[in-house]
Protein backbone atom coordinates (compact mmCIF):
# COMPACT_ATOMS: atom_id res chain seq x y z
CA UNK A 1 0.00 0.00 0.00
CA UNK A 2 1.45 3.79 -0.98
CA UNK A 3 2.40 6.26 1.93
CA UNK A 4 -0.34 8.16 0.50
CA UNK A 5 -3.17 5.38 0.97
CA UNK A 6 -1.62 4.72 4.29
CA UNK A 7 -1.99 8.20 4.95
CA UNK A 8 -5.42 8.66 4.39
CA UNK A 9 -6.84 5.42 6.34
CA UNK A 10 -4.61 6.79 8.91
CA UNK A 11 -6.00 9.97 9.04
CA UNK A 12 -9.38 8.67 9.09
CA UNK A 13 -9.33 6.51 11.92
CA UNK A 14 -7.42 8.88 13.90
CA UNK A 15 -10.45 11.63 13.42
CA UNK A 16 -12.77 9.00 13.96
CA UNK A 17 -11.01 7.94 17.09
CA UNK A 18 -10.19 11.37 18.32
CA UNK A 19 -13.33 13.24 17.30
CA UNK A 20 -15.24 10.39 19.65
CA UNK A 21 -12.15 10.63 22.46
CA UNK A 22 -12.80 14.64 22.76
CA UNK A 23 -16.39 14.26 22.40
CA UNK A 24 -16.70 11.84 25.23
CA UNK A 25 -13.58 14.01 27.20
CA UNK A 26 -15.70 17.31 26.26
CA UNK A 27 -18.77 15.56 27.86
CA UNK A 28 -16.86 14.73 30.69
CA UNK A 29 -15.03 18.30 30.92
CA UNK A 30 -18.26 20.03 30.87
CA UNK A 31 -20.26 17.69 33.52
CA UNK A 32 -17.07 17.97 35.98
CA UNK A 33 -17.05 21.64 35.60
CA UNK A 34 -20.63 22.04 36.38
CA UNK A 35 -20.62 19.83 39.62
CA UNK A 36 -17.45 20.84 40.99
CA UNK A 37 -16.66 25.05 40.03
CA UNK A 38 -14.42 27.31 38.85
CA UNK A 39 -12.62 27.06 42.55
CA UNK A 40 -11.70 23.38 42.09
CA UNK A 41 -11.16 23.53 38.26
CA UNK A 42 -8.27 26.28 39.64
CA UNK A 43 -6.93 24.03 41.73
CA UNK A 44 -6.41 21.80 39.34
CA UNK A 45 -5.31 23.77 36.66
CA UNK A 46 -2.54 24.76 39.05
CA UNK A 47 -1.21 21.22 39.77
CA UNK A 48 -1.75 19.96 36.45
CA UNK A 49 0.45 22.71 35.06
CA UNK A 50 3.74 20.91 36.55
CA UNK A 51 2.10 17.24 35.83
CA UNK A 52 1.48 18.16 31.89
CA UNK A 53 4.59 19.15 31.33
CA UNK A 54 6.39 16.46 32.81
CA UNK A 55 4.19 14.15 31.20
CA UNK A 56 4.63 15.93 27.42
CA UNK A 57 8.08 15.46 28.06
CA UNK A 58 7.98 11.38 28.44
CA UNK A 59 4.92 11.28 25.81
CA UNK A 60 6.55 12.10 22.38
CA UNK A 61 9.71 13.47 23.00
CA UNK A 62 12.36 10.26 23.19
CA UNK A 63 10.17 8.13 20.97
CA UNK A 64 10.40 10.33 18.29
CA UNK A 65 13.65 9.34 17.87
CA UNK A 66 11.82 5.89 16.59
CA UNK A 67 9.58 7.87 14.07
CA UNK A 68 12.19 9.73 12.20
CA UNK A 69 15.25 6.92 12.40
CA UNK A 70 15.75 5.36 8.89
CA UNK A 71 15.97 1.96 9.74
CA UNK A 72 15.56 1.42 14.10
CA UNK A 73 17.21 -2.10 15.66
CA UNK A 74 16.64 -4.14 18.75
CA UNK A 75 18.82 -1.39 20.38
CA UNK A 76 17.41 1.26 19.90
CA UNK A 77 14.19 0.59 20.76
CA UNK A 78 15.74 -1.02 23.77
CA UNK A 79 17.91 1.89 24.57
CA UNK A 80 14.93 4.55 24.05
CA UNK A 81 12.87 2.71 26.64
CA UNK A 82 15.37 3.21 29.16
CA UNK A 83 16.41 6.61 28.64
CA UNK A 84 12.36 7.18 29.01
CA UNK A 85 11.86 5.47 32.02
CA UNK A 86 15.14 6.81 33.87
CA UNK A 87 13.48 10.18 32.46
CA UNK A 88 10.08 9.32 33.86
CA UNK A 89 10.97 8.31 37.37
CA UNK A 90 13.12 11.66 37.53
CA UNK A 91 10.14 13.70 36.64
CA UNK A 92 8.52 11.97 38.75
CA UNK A 93 10.89 12.37 41.65
CA UNK A 94 11.28 16.36 40.14
CA UNK A 95 7.76 16.86 40.97
CA UNK A 96 7.83 15.46 44.67
CA UNK A 97 10.45 17.94 45.41
CA UNK A 98 8.71 20.76 44.14
CA UNK A 99 5.50 20.25 45.27
CA UNK A 100 5.31 21.73 48.44
CA UNK A 101 7.20 25.53 46.60
CA UNK A 102 4.40 25.28 44.16
CA UNK A 103 1.86 25.17 46.82
CA UNK A 104 3.43 28.00 49.37
CA UNK A 105 3.98 29.84 45.79
CA UNK A 106 0.30 29.68 44.88
CA UNK A 107 -0.86 29.93 48.88
CA UNK A 108 -3.00 27.04 48.46
CA UNK A 109 -1.91 23.76 50.23
CA UNK A 110 -3.45 21.39 48.91
CA UNK A 111 -1.90 21.86 44.92
CA UNK A 112 1.09 20.14 47.04
CA UNK A 113 -1.27 16.79 47.34
CA UNK A 114 -2.73 17.01 44.08
CA UNK A 115 0.97 17.35 42.59
CA UNK A 116 1.97 14.16 44.86
CA UNK A 117 -1.40 12.35 43.58
CA UNK A 118 -0.72 12.73 39.79
CA UNK A 119 3.13 12.24 39.60
CA UNK A 120 2.67 8.48 39.15
CA UNK A 121 0.79 9.21 35.99
CA UNK A 122 4.73 10.31 34.34
CA UNK A 123 5.98 7.04 35.11
CA UNK A 124 3.19 4.90 33.32
CA UNK A 125 3.37 7.34 30.56
CA UNK A 126 7.24 7.35 30.27
CA UNK A 127 6.85 3.35 30.07
CA UNK A 128 4.28 3.31 27.45
CA UNK A 129 6.27 5.71 25.11
CA UNK A 130 7.95 3.17 22.88
CA UNK A 131 4.64 0.96 22.12
CA UNK A 132 2.98 3.78 21.03
CA UNK A 133 5.75 4.88 18.73
CA UNK A 134 5.53 1.48 17.61
CA UNK A 135 1.93 1.65 16.54
CA UNK A 136 2.56 5.47 15.31
CA UNK A 137 5.57 3.89 12.97
CA UNK A 138 3.63 1.20 11.51
CA UNK A 139 0.76 3.41 10.74
CA UNK A 140 -1.49 1.61 13.28
CA UNK A 141 -3.90 4.42 13.54
CA UNK A 142 -7.20 2.20 14.61
CA UNK A 143 -5.72 0.55 17.79
CA UNK A 144 -4.60 4.18 18.76
CA UNK A 145 -7.71 5.55 18.30
CA UNK A 146 -9.68 2.30 20.09
CA UNK A 147 -7.09 2.92 23.09
CA UNK A 148 -7.79 6.39 23.15
CA UNK A 149 -11.82 6.15 23.39
CA UNK A 150 -11.63 3.76 26.09
CA UNK A 151 -9.39 5.73 28.15
CA UNK A 152 -11.41 8.96 27.76
CA UNK A 153 -14.86 6.25 28.70
CA UNK A 154 -13.20 5.20 31.96
CA UNK A 155 -11.77 8.03 33.27
CA UNK A 156 -14.89 9.54 32.81
CA UNK A 157 -16.71 7.10 34.26
CA UNK A 158 -14.39 7.05 37.50
CA UNK A 159 -14.70 11.10 37.61
CA UNK A 160 -18.07 11.60 37.23
CA UNK A 161 -18.97 8.76 40.02
CA UNK A 162 -15.90 10.32 42.80
CA UNK A 163 -17.82 14.02 41.66
CA UNK A 164 -21.19 12.52 42.74
CA UNK A 165 -19.98 11.55 45.88
CA UNK A 166 -18.63 14.26 47.15
CA UNK A 167 -14.77 13.87 46.51
CA UNK A 168 -14.66 17.34 44.97
CA UNK A 169 -11.29 18.35 43.04
CA UNK A 170 -9.81 14.72 44.10
CA UNK A 171 -12.51 13.49 41.01
CA UNK A 172 -10.57 15.09 38.43
CA UNK A 173 -7.25 12.44 39.92
CA UNK A 174 -9.14 9.78 39.53
CA UNK A 175 -10.37 10.65 36.05
CA UNK A 176 -6.23 11.35 34.76
CA UNK A 177 -5.27 8.16 36.86
CA UNK A 178 -7.76 5.78 35.46
CA UNK A 179 -7.44 7.74 31.80
CA UNK A 180 -3.20 6.98 32.13
CA UNK A 181 -3.47 3.29 32.91
CA UNK A 182 -5.80 2.50 30.25
CA UNK A 183 -3.97 3.86 27.81
CA UNK A 184 -0.86 2.20 28.99
CA UNK A 185 -2.79 -1.22 29.09
CA UNK A 186 -3.93 -1.32 25.81
CA UNK A 187 -1.24 0.05 23.83
CA UNK A 188 1.14 -2.94 25.36
CA UNK A 189 -1.42 -5.47 24.52
CA UNK A 190 -1.22 -4.26 20.74
CA UNK A 191 2.63 -5.27 20.04
CA UNK A 192 4.69 -8.13 20.64
CA UNK A 193 7.89 -6.02 21.28
CA UNK A 194 8.78 -5.85 24.91
CA UNK A 195 12.18 -4.41 26.57
CA UNK A 196 15.19 -5.73 27.05
CA UNK A 197 18.90 -4.97 27.95
CA UNK A 198 20.18 -5.92 24.38
CA UNK A 199 21.86 -1.92 23.74
CA UNK A 200 25.15 -0.37 23.57
CA UNK A 201 26.66 2.97 24.43
CA UNK A 202 26.72 4.44 20.71
CA UNK A 203 22.51 3.67 20.99
CA UNK A 204 21.77 5.54 24.08
CA UNK A 205 23.91 8.26 22.50
CA UNK A 206 21.90 8.33 19.17
CA UNK A 207 18.67 8.02 21.17
CA UNK A 208 19.60 10.56 23.67
CA UNK A 209 20.88 13.18 20.91
CA UNK A 210 17.93 13.40 19.01
CA UNK A 211 16.18 13.25 21.86
CA UNK A 212 17.39 16.21 23.78
CA UNK A 213 16.59 18.28 20.25
CA UNK A 214 12.80 17.16 20.95
CA UNK A 215 12.68 17.51 24.67
CA UNK A 216 13.78 21.23 24.29
CA UNK A 217 11.15 21.51 21.75
CA UNK A 218 8.25 20.01 23.58
CA UNK A 219 9.64 21.60 27.13
CA UNK A 220 9.45 25.13 24.87
CA UNK A 221 5.88 24.34 23.12
CA UNK A 222 4.37 23.49 26.65
CA UNK A 223 6.19 25.91 28.56
CA UNK A 224 4.40 29.19 25.77
CA UNK A 225 1.33 27.35 26.82
CA UNK A 226 1.58 26.41 30.69
CA UNK A 227 3.17 29.43 31.66
CA UNK A 228 0.48 31.88 31.37
CA UNK A 229 -1.18 29.45 34.50
CA UNK A 230 1.43 30.02 36.62
CA UNK A 231 1.38 33.61 36.10
CA UNK A 232 -1.93 33.91 36.74
CA UNK A 233 -1.91 31.37 39.60
CA UNK A 234 0.51 33.96 41.32
CA UNK A 235 -0.93 36.92 40.43
CA UNK A 236 -4.87 36.52 39.69
CA UNK A 237 -5.68 33.58 42.12
CA UNK A 238 -8.15 30.56 41.52
CA UNK A 239 -10.66 31.79 40.14
CA UNK A 240 -8.81 33.51 37.43
CA UNK A 241 -6.99 30.76 36.82
CA UNK A 242 -10.27 28.60 36.59
CA UNK A 243 -11.62 31.07 34.01
CA UNK A 244 -8.48 31.17 31.75
CA UNK A 245 -7.61 27.29 32.15
CA UNK A 246 -11.47 26.24 30.75
CA UNK A 247 -11.48 28.89 28.04
CA UNK A 248 -7.84 27.02 26.81
CA UNK A 249 -9.17 23.63 27.10
CA UNK A 250 -12.43 24.62 24.70
CA UNK A 251 -9.80 26.24 22.46
CA UNK A 252 -7.37 23.25 23.11
CA UNK A 253 -10.12 20.68 22.48
CA UNK A 254 -11.29 22.20 19.27
CA UNK A 255 -8.18 22.40 17.75
CA UNK A 256 -7.47 18.62 19.16
CA UNK A 257 -10.20 17.68 16.92
CA UNK A 258 -9.47 19.66 13.67
CA UNK A 259 -5.69 18.89 13.48
CA UNK A 260 -4.59 16.27 15.45
CA UNK A 261 -5.80 13.03 13.18
CA UNK A 262 -3.87 15.25 10.19
CA UNK A 263 -0.73 15.86 12.75
CA UNK A 264 -0.18 12.32 13.91
CA UNK A 265 -1.17 10.53 10.61
CA UNK A 266 1.13 12.98 8.72
CA UNK A 267 4.54 12.85 10.87
CA UNK A 268 4.56 8.88 10.04
CA UNK A 269 3.61 9.76 6.34
CA UNK A 270 5.98 12.83 6.51
CA UNK A 271 8.80 10.55 7.45
CA UNK A 272 8.14 7.92 5.41
CA UNK A 273 8.29 10.21 2.23
CA UNK A 274 11.93 11.64 3.72
CA UNK A 275 13.13 8.15 3.63
CA UNK A 276 12.08 7.89 0.16
CA UNK A 277 13.59 10.71 -0.38
CA UNK A 278 10.96 13.36 -2.24
CA UNK A 279 7.22 14.19 -1.54
CA UNK A 280 7.25 15.49 2.32
CA UNK A 281 7.14 19.16 1.31
CA UNK A 282 4.38 18.70 -0.92
CA UNK A 283 2.41 17.39 1.26
CA UNK A 284 3.15 19.71 4.30
CA UNK A 285 1.94 22.59 1.51
CA UNK A 286 -1.12 20.45 0.66
CA UNK A 287 -2.12 19.92 4.80
CA UNK A 288 -1.35 23.62 5.54
CA UNK A 289 -3.47 24.83 2.71
CA UNK A 290 -6.45 22.52 4.04
CA UNK A 291 -5.95 22.97 7.27
CA UNK A 292 -6.50 26.83 6.94
CA UNK A 293 -9.52 25.88 5.41
CA UNK A 294 -11.12 24.37 8.54
CA UNK A 295 -9.26 26.35 11.29
CA UNK A 296 -9.69 29.58 10.17
CA UNK A 297 -13.72 29.85 9.95
CA UNK A 298 -13.91 27.51 12.69
CA UNK A 299 -12.72 29.58 14.89
CA UNK A 300 -13.43 32.81 13.42
CA UNK A 301 -17.02 31.85 14.56
CA UNK A 302 -15.86 30.83 17.63
CA UNK A 303 -14.17 34.41 18.90
CA UNK A 304 -17.85 35.88 17.63
CA UNK A 305 -19.74 33.46 18.93
CA UNK A 306 -17.77 33.13 23.09
CA UNK A 307 -20.87 34.95 25.22
CA UNK A 308 -23.55 32.37 23.98
CA UNK A 309 -21.34 29.14 23.77
CA UNK A 310 -20.01 29.91 27.23
CA UNK A 311 -23.62 30.32 28.72
CA UNK A 312 -25.13 27.16 26.45
CA UNK A 313 -22.17 24.81 28.01
CA UNK A 314 -21.17 26.35 30.89
CA UNK A 315 -24.27 28.07 32.68
CA UNK A 316 -23.92 31.59 33.84
CA UNK A 317 -21.85 31.18 36.96
CA UNK A 318 -18.78 31.40 33.54
CA UNK A 319 -20.29 34.09 31.82
CA UNK A 320 -16.73 36.00 32.92
CA UNK A 321 -15.06 33.74 31.06
CA UNK A 322 -16.40 34.50 27.41
CA UNK A 323 -14.49 37.56 27.09
CA UNK A 324 -11.52 35.49 27.72
CA UNK A 325 -12.27 32.53 24.89
CA UNK A 326 -13.30 35.40 22.59
CA UNK A 327 -9.47 36.48 22.78
CA UNK A 328 -7.93 32.83 23.16
CA UNK A 329 -10.07 31.69 19.74
CA UNK A 330 -7.21 33.35 17.93
CA UNK A 331 -4.78 30.70 19.87
CA UNK A 332 -6.68 28.05 17.46
CA UNK A 333 -5.21 28.67 14.35
CA UNK A 334 -2.01 28.61 15.44
CA UNK A 335 -2.44 25.49 17.26
CA UNK A 336 -3.36 23.79 14.21
CA UNK A 337 -1.01 25.10 11.19
CA UNK A 338 2.03 25.23 13.57
CA UNK A 339 1.33 21.59 14.97
CA UNK A 340 1.46 20.22 11.21
CA UNK A 341 4.29 22.23 10.89
CA UNK A 342 6.09 20.76 13.98
CA UNK A 343 5.27 16.90 13.17
CA UNK A 344 6.92 17.72 9.61
CA UNK A 345 10.27 19.30 11.22
CA UNK A 346 10.41 16.38 13.83
CA UNK A 347 9.88 13.41 10.69
CA UNK A 348 12.14 15.11 8.78
CA UNK A 349 14.75 15.03 12.00
CA UNK A 350 14.79 19.01 12.37
CA UNK A 351 13.56 19.10 16.13
CA UNK A 352 16.27 21.57 17.15
CA UNK A 353 15.43 24.17 14.49
CA UNK A 354 12.69 25.23 15.35
CA UNK A 355 13.35 24.07 19.05
CA UNK A 356 15.09 27.94 19.81
CA UNK A 357 11.99 29.55 18.01
CA UNK A 358 9.80 27.94 20.07
CA UNK A 359 12.11 29.50 23.43
CA UNK A 360 12.02 32.78 22.01
CA UNK A 361 8.01 32.84 22.00
CA UNK A 362 8.27 31.52 25.82
CA UNK A 363 10.48 34.39 26.30
CA UNK A 364 8.25 37.55 24.88
CA UNK A 365 5.04 35.62 25.98
CA UNK A 366 6.24 35.87 29.94
CA UNK A 367 7.42 39.18 29.57
CA UNK A 368 3.73 40.35 27.78
CA UNK A 369 2.09 38.28 30.24
CA UNK A 370 3.05 39.50 33.11
CA UNK A 371 3.35 42.90 31.75
CA UNK A 372 -0.50 42.33 31.18
CA UNK A 373 -1.36 40.39 34.81
CA UNK A 374 -2.55 44.45 36.27
CA UNK A 375 -5.63 44.52 34.06
CA UNK A 376 -6.86 41.59 34.31
CA UNK A 377 -7.76 38.04 32.72
CA UNK A 378 -8.70 39.67 29.36
CA UNK A 379 -5.22 41.31 28.99
CA UNK A 380 -3.14 38.23 29.48
CA UNK A 381 -5.15 36.25 26.80
CA UNK A 382 -4.23 39.17 24.47
CA UNK A 383 -0.88 38.76 25.93
CA UNK A 384 0.03 35.10 24.96
CA UNK A 385 -1.92 35.78 21.45
CA UNK A 386 0.38 38.57 20.39
CA UNK A 387 3.37 36.68 21.59
CA UNK A 388 2.96 33.44 19.48
CA UNK A 389 1.37 35.81 16.58
CA UNK A 390 4.67 38.24 16.81
CA UNK A 391 7.20 35.26 15.78
CA UNK A 392 4.91 33.43 13.64
CA UNK A 393 6.56 34.95 10.62
CA UNK A 394 9.68 34.12 11.41
CA UNK A 395 8.71 30.41 12.25
CA UNK A 396 6.78 30.49 8.91
CA UNK A 397 10.05 31.35 7.18
CA UNK A 398 11.92 28.41 8.94
CA UNK A 399 9.77 25.79 8.08
CA UNK A 400 9.83 26.77 4.40
CA UNK A 401 13.37 26.41 4.06
CA UNK A 402 13.47 23.10 5.89
CA UNK A 403 10.72 21.94 3.38
CA UNK A 404 12.57 23.77 0.45
CA UNK A 405 9.58 26.12 -0.53
CA UNK A 406 8.90 30.05 -0.07
CA UNK A 407 7.13 31.60 2.53
CA UNK A 408 4.74 32.85 -0.05
CA UNK A 409 4.14 29.24 -0.85
CA UNK A 410 2.36 28.30 2.07
CA UNK A 411 0.91 32.09 3.43
CA UNK A 412 -1.01 32.01 -0.31
CA UNK A 413 -3.22 29.22 0.80
CA UNK A 414 -4.42 31.02 3.21
CA UNK A 415 -5.14 34.17 2.02
CA UNK A 416 -8.77 33.55 0.50
CA UNK A 417 -9.94 30.98 3.98
CA UNK A 418 -8.74 34.28 6.08
CA UNK A 419 -11.12 36.36 4.01
CA UNK A 420 -14.09 34.30 4.06
CA UNK A 421 -13.77 33.70 7.70
CA UNK A 422 -13.64 37.33 8.34
CA UNK A 423 -17.11 37.46 6.20
CA UNK A 424 -18.52 35.15 8.07
CA UNK A 425 -17.65 36.80 11.34
CA UNK A 426 -18.77 39.24 10.75
CA UNK A 427 -22.15 38.33 10.00
CA UNK A 428 -22.29 36.36 12.58
CA UNK A 429 -21.40 38.88 15.26
CA UNK A 430 -24.28 41.22 13.98
CA UNK A 431 -26.71 38.66 14.05
CA UNK A 432 -25.67 37.61 17.31
CA UNK A 433 -25.88 41.47 18.81
CA UNK A 434 -28.98 41.78 16.69
CA UNK A 435 -30.42 38.29 19.14
CA UNK A 436 -28.85 39.36 22.58
CA UNK A 437 -32.30 39.86 24.35
CA UNK A 438 -33.03 35.42 22.91
CA UNK A 439 -32.13 32.10 24.82
CA UNK A 440 -28.36 31.07 23.94
CA UNK A 441 -30.07 28.39 22.44
CA UNK A 442 -31.77 30.10 19.68
CA UNK A 443 -28.89 32.50 19.12
CA UNK A 444 -26.88 29.41 18.54
CA UNK A 445 -29.35 27.52 16.43
CA UNK A 446 -29.75 30.78 14.38
CA UNK A 447 -26.07 32.54 14.04
CA UNK A 448 -24.25 29.09 13.94
CA UNK A 449 -26.31 27.69 10.29
CA UNK A 450 -25.80 31.76 8.76
CA UNK A 451 -22.13 31.21 9.52
CA UNK A 452 -21.82 28.02 7.11
CA UNK A 453 -23.99 28.62 4.70
CA UNK A 454 -21.78 32.26 4.10
CA UNK A 455 -18.88 30.25 4.26
CA UNK A 456 -20.32 27.46 2.39
CA UNK A 457 -21.40 29.56 -0.66
CA UNK A 458 -17.65 31.42 -0.07
CA UNK A 459 -16.16 28.72 -0.47
CA UNK A 460 -18.45 26.89 -3.28
CA UNK A 461 -16.59 30.27 -5.58
CA UNK A 462 -13.42 30.69 -4.51
CA UNK A 463 -12.21 27.05 -2.64
CA UNK A 464 -13.28 24.79 -5.56
CA UNK A 465 -9.50 23.64 -5.74
CA UNK A 466 -9.45 23.05 -1.78
CA UNK A 467 -11.92 20.65 -2.49
CA UNK A 468 -10.67 18.80 -5.38
CA UNK A 469 -7.51 18.92 -3.03
CA UNK A 470 -9.31 16.73 -0.55
CA UNK A 471 -10.81 14.11 -2.55
CA UNK A 472 -7.55 13.71 -3.90
CA UNK A 473 -6.25 12.46 -0.34
CA UNK A 474 -9.52 10.86 0.86
CA UNK A 475 -9.14 8.58 -2.39
CA UNK A 476 -5.47 7.87 -1.72
CA UNK A 477 -4.25 8.90 -5.13
CA UNK A 478 -0.57 9.60 -5.40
Amino acid sequence: MSVTRQFSRGVAWMAIGNWVEQGVNFAVFVILARLLGARDYGLLAMASVFIVVCEALVRESLSEYLIAAKDPGPEDYNATFWLLAGLGVLLAVILAAISGIAARTYDEPQVRYLILALSPSVIVVALNAVPVAILRRALSFRILSLRAIAGVALGGVVGIGMALKGFGVWSFVGQWLVLIVTNAVMAWTAVSWRPGLATSRAHLWRAGRFGAQVLSLRAGELAATQMPLLVIGATLGPEATGLFSVSWRLVETLSFLIVTPLRQASQSAFAAMDRQGAGAGVLLADLTRLTGVVALPFFAGLSALAAPMILFVFGPAWAAAAPVLAVMAAMGVYLCLSRVQMSFCLAVGQAGVISALTWGIVALATGLIWAASGWGIVAVAGALVAAHYLLWPIYFRTVARIAGMTVWGFVRGLILPLAGSALMAGAVLLMARHLAGLSTLVTLGLAVPLGAAIYAAFAAVFLRDRLSLLLTYVRGHE
